[in-house]
């Protein structure tokens, strides 16, 4: 049987994402393996009473459809045993880095040998599909970087549409080449095959580079510290999007890139959140509310 594996961060506690990232519908001749790689308990005061003021309030009429989201989000405060009866396998790891530190983190107990290909994913995000690995095993269409086109500092490059085959090795949920640091890694909401993994250095993300732990080291912390906080820790995106262009001569794992979308931190599957947040967009500002609007309005949802 050809298997994935589903590795999120657990930190926000999105009762709605653990909800519906584990209802995807199974690929005939697939299985599914989820993890909730924790950084604290749900049950922690913090986990809680950052996201409090989502639940205090019934009739708002004033809220965003941004904020709206938000609330949905968070409906109620998830617990540990909550997400192990949906049947999530729940790991407490040290708070070290976030992104893909919990697949690090992960393959010291597991051997992702065991798996096709790994999503790595955020749990502040909103899982707008039941169709993601379906549509990815079927051959949904993706963009691809068009290698030669490379223009402005580097990292943008022209896309094509293409049906997706066998021949990817990363599929990131979403890309705007218009953005000047377009060909980045978010790290939130991305898809590695094992293939890949075979290649990283010692088959682990390098998540330990000036930027990222060696500055800002958040081990036994349980409050989040924002944007700014940790905002170090963004270093290891631009780490890994140097190892795509490098690793392999003539941008061949560049070549090898796929994205479910040609808008930033959106998809039909998922809208990616930041800091906690599908409200907060300080990191795509304008550009991303509309990208999110004109999607909620496709969907029927505002």
């Amino acid at each position: 049987m050809n298997k994935i594996l589903v590795v999120a961060t657990g930190w926000h506690f999105s009762s709605h994402f653990y909800e519906n990232m584990i209802k995807q519908i199974v690929p005939d001749g697939w299985g599914v393996d989820y993890f909730c790689v924790a950084h604290r308990l749900p049950e922690n005061e913090n986990t809680v009473n950052e996201k409090d003021h989502l639940r205090l309030s019934d009739d708002r009429v004033d809220d965003t459809f941004l904020l709206q989201l938000d609330m949905m989000m968070y409906e109620y405060p998830i617990t540990t045993q909550q997400i192990a009866r949906l049947g999530w396998h729940f790991m407490l790891e040290d708070n070290t880095v976030g992104d893909m530190e919990c697949f690090n983190q992960w393959s010291e107990h597991f051997d992702y040998k065991d798996y096709d290909f790994i999503l790595v994913t955020h749990d502040d995000n909103l899982i707008l599909s039941d169709q993601l690995f379906v549509d990815i095993v079927s051959g949904v269409e993706v963009h691809k970087p068009i290698t030669e086109s490379r223009y402005g500092m580097g990292h943008q490059f022209d896309t094509e549409l293409i049906p997706l085959d066998n021949d990817w090795l990363f599929l990131d949920n979403g890309y705007n080449q218009h953005i000047p640091k377009a060909f980045e890694p978010r790290g939130s909401f991305s898809f590695y095959k094992k293939e890949l993994i075979d290649i990283l250095p010692n088959n682990k993300f390098d998540m330990y580079q000036e930027g990222g732990m060696g500055i800002v080291n958040r081990v036994g912390k349980t409050d989040s510290v924002g944007h700014d906080g940790i905002s170090a820790w963004n270093a290891h995106s631009g780490t890994f999007r140097d190892f795509l262009y490098n690793e392999l001569p003539g941008l061949g794992l560049v070549d090898k890139t796929r994205w479910l979308s040609n808008t930033k931190r959106v998809s039909k599957y998922c809208v990616e959140g930041e800091r906690g947040f599908i409200q907060n967009y300080r990191a795509d500002g304008e550009t991303y509310v509309n990208d999110v609007k004109n999607l909620m309005v496709e969907m029927g949802w505002v």
